[in-house]
């Protein structure tokens, strides 16, 4: 059987390479996106492919190179994001349009380049959100605000795409221990995700067969969210 096809974008750090390990793991060949130039993964089925998201250019180029290789694939994981964490106040329009060009104009462009090839034969969108969505916090109101827009996004393709057999899943993730966290003392990796629990989540959701929709998952550490 030929090997089903992923593509991570933001694939090669802490949750984002967690999750392309464990889909190649999983028998998928993987492609998984960087901004860093020349980077070398000694993994089999593993591809790193240099691409910064908020270029529209390079988008189109790197799902361009991927269907040079593949008729299809089967899933696209949104995991790259950035946020800046301060009082609303505090905020300039320079640091709004960064959010919002990386966690939603960028997913907008990865998904809309990836459906030709999603079409194909049916596939999955996996979108990394997170637990604000669902329970404000303070300072993470531009990054909330960001994360509502993909959720909303990903809702709205569920109900137009299911008739390609695309489905989008996005899971509210809560916290998970990444490097992000290291010199951070109030917060202990044990009371948090660790990226592995994220990584078999997704290739959860990539591996179920396309019969089954799954909207929304709510991902959390026990204590809920910190």
């Amino acid at each position: 059987m030929e090997n089903k096809v992923a593509v991570v974008i933001g694939g090669l750090r802490g949750i984002g390479k967690a999750i392309s390990l464990d889909l190649v793991d999983k028998g998928f060949i993987t492609y998984a996106t960087t901004r860093e130039k020349n980077v070398d993964i000694p993994v089999e089925n593993l591809f790193p492919l240099q691409m910064n998201m908020m270029d529209e250019k390079e988008v189109r180029d790197t799902f361009k190179l991927i269907s040079e290789k593949h008729e299809a694939i089967d899933v696209i994981v949104n995991n790259a994001g950035i946020g800046y964490f301060k009082a609303f106040e505090e905020f300039n329009a320079k640091e709004w349009e960064e959010i919002f060009q990386t966690n939603v104009f960028g997913t907008f462009h990865c998904i809309q380049n990836a459906f030709p090839l999603l079409k194909e034969r049916g596939g999955r969108i996996v979108n990394i959100s997170s637990i604000m969505t669902k329970r404000s916090l303070p300072t993470q109101s531009v990054y909330t605000a960001s994360k509502q827009a993909v959720n909303g996004l990903g809702n709205v393709l569920a109900e137009e795409w299911y008739q390609h057999r695309i489905f989008t899943t996005n899971i509210q993730l809560g916290a998970t221990y990444t490097d992000i966290w290291k010199d951070v003392e109030e917060f202990s990796p044990r009371d948090m995700l660790d990226v592995h629990d994220v990584a078999r989540v997704v290739s959860f959701v990539a591996m179920t067969p396309l019969h089954v929709r799954m909207d929304e998952i709510t991902l959390t550490p026990p204590k809920g969210v910190l």
